[in-house]
């Protein structure tokens, strides 16, 4: 069984290895001006608004002179960048390149082109790519930290409630080399992170501008939190039994927040659920993780004297169980959307994989308390040996079960696949004058439903907060006369248009009625192109 486990594990790192699918994992959903829009004034700030909270790393803009400004000032507000441009530009084109990391700290990269008066050349993007090494050092230290804080914290937490009369003096440094393994891998998760943020390779380990971008990402802080949380849980193993238990209690509530402080899961909307739901999912893996070295050795030495603490242990396993069983449920079904996407996307099949492991696991667990555990009550018997063999077996799959996980660091959640995808399939167009701009976005960009967004700002791309928006479609020599509808608000400068029904391919005239105030109305015209 378990080479069969080591070998599925195998497979899945190839596969996703091999792959030459894009690792991206937000997304560039829109941005103000637009990617190849034309603007009469030099914009104030350009902002850029992907599918998910990022972190800006670099940005960066080329103006027409060929001059690069660096050192721009980015304001992140969850899914939104405001980059504040210098006032002195030149007519021309202009070239923003930007770099962000999203809520795991994957690092995504881009350029958007705009220009002021007329467009002078095409821009040029740069190229995007990806070191493999550093994926593979990524996933390894990740899956690293997580055995750190799993088992070190766990433990430090098993021998200090369920079990704090434990001799446990081996167990102890055991739990020691996991403590500081896992801030090891913690520091070494770091470093990775911003030479995968910068696109550097691994000989700019050293430079001080890797470790400045890793803390940058979303990534920073848990790590820090992570870090923390195995110091007090090492500073836990000794000491009088309120102290230990002061510390452990205080290591287990860091690992839940560590992990809830970034990743996909915990970006997701809505954040009051998701991130409470990774809370106690990695609250409840610690307890049950880091009770199995400790139980295992207990066993091993005294399987008469260890009865009581498996049985206390086992009591608060149901529990944990049930609790991390739950979030995570709620967990995929946020980020999965639909059941196709199990087995169409690599996230859905990493996910299967560890469910078939967690299913093993928790056989294991049921095998352990209903036969194995019983039969240590049974003088000479050998349900301690069994029991410690047991144990063994789901201290192996449980390894391989964070493996998987360490997967979810390469592949984005069908969630984010999702928004990316209508980010590409819309259609956009960008309409301006002097005084007021607007960006209108319809999602599919293609005929039947759709959905419109309107981005609203002055013609310095400064916000703007009109009283009302109003949306005027037509396809004259198709005989569609005009189709005007109100826009809602939708955020800070955003207005919606739902229910859409756009009957016709081709071309429409698109109209943008923006009541400024009560004493000024503004109407900005063009055409939009609707696909097949």
């Amino acid at each position: 069984m378990l080479r069969a486990i080591l070998i599925m594990l195998w497979l899945a790192l190839a596969g996703l290895w091999g792959s030459d699918a894009a690792l991206a994992h937000a997304a560039l959903v829109e941005s103000h001006p637009a990617d190849g829009a034309v603007v009469e004034d030099v914009p104030s700030t350009v902002r850029l608004h992907f599918n998910e909270p990022v972190s800006p790393i670099v940005v960066s803009l080329t103006d027409a002179r060929g001059q690069v400004h660096r050192g721009l000032h980015v304001a992140a507000r969850n899914e939104v960048l405001e980059v504040a441009m210098p006032g002195d530009l030149p007519r021309g084109s202009h070239v923003l390149s930007y770099r962000v990391a999203s809520g795991d700290g994957h690092p995504i990269g881009g350029s958007i082109v705009f220009a002021v008066g007329a467009a002078t050349g095409p821009g040029t993007k740069p190229p995007l790519g990806g070191n493999d090494a550093v994926r593979r050092g990524l996933w390894l230290a990740r899956v690293a930290l997580y055995l750190g804080l799993f088992a070190g914290v766990g433990g430090a937490f098993f021998l200090a409630w369920p079990a704090p009369g434990l001799e446990a003096g081996r167990t102890k440094r055991v739990l020691i080399g996991f403590v500081a393994f896992g801030v090891l891998a913690a520091a070494t998760s770091l470093g990775l992170q911003g030479i995968d943020a910068l696109g550097e390779t691994p000989a700019s380990l050293g430079t001080a501008a890797v470790w400045v971008a890793g803390w940058r990402t979303a990534f920073g802080p848990t790590a820090a939190i992570g870090a923390a949380a195995l110091l007090l849980a090492g500073t836990g193993l000794y000491g009088p039994t309120g102290w230990r238990r002061g510390c452990s209690l205080a290591a287990m509530a860091g690992v839940g927040l560590s992990l809830a402080w970034s990743g996909h899961a915990s970006a997701a909307a809505p954040q009051w659920l998701t991130r409470p739901a990774v809370f106690l999912h990695a609250v409840g893996v610690a307890y049950w993780v880091g009770a199995l070295i400790p139980l295992a050795f207990a066993v091993r030495q005294d399987p008469a004297n260890a009865l009581p603490v498996v049985r206390r242990f086992s009591t608060g396993a149901l529990v944990a169980v049930a609790l991390l069983t739950l979030a995570g449920l709620v967990l995929a079904v946020i980020q999965v959307e639909a059941p196709a996407n199990l087995t169409e996307t690599e996230y859905g099949r990493v996910l299967m994989a560890k469910m078939l492991l967690v299913i093993m696991l928790i056989g294991l667990a049921a095998l352990n308390r209903m036969r194995l555990t019983p039969a240590l009550a049974v003088p000479g018997g050998s349900g301690g040996t069994w029991l410690v063999r047991s144990v063994a077996a789901e201290i192996v799959v449980s390894a391989c079960i964070l493996g998987v996980v360490g997967l979810w660091r390469l592949t984005p959640p069908p969630r984010a696949l999702a928004a990316a995808t209508e980010a590409a399939a819309s259609a956009s167009v960008h309409l301006h004058s002097p005084r007021v701009m607007a960006q209108v976005t319809l999602s599919p960009g293609r005929a039947g439903a759709a959905r419109a967004r309107i981005v609203v700002a002055s013609g310095r791309a400064e916000p703007v907060s009109p009283k009302e928006v109003t949306l005027v479609l037509a396809k004259p020599e198709a005989g569609i006369e005009a189709i005007a509808r109100p826009a809602r608000q939708d955020g800070r400068q955003g207005w919606l248009v739902v229910g859409l029904v756009l009957p016709q391919a081709g071309a429409w005239q698109v109209k943008v009625d923006i009541l400024v105030d009560d004493f000024e109305k503004a109407s900005l015209e063009g055409s939009i192109t609707v696909r097949p």
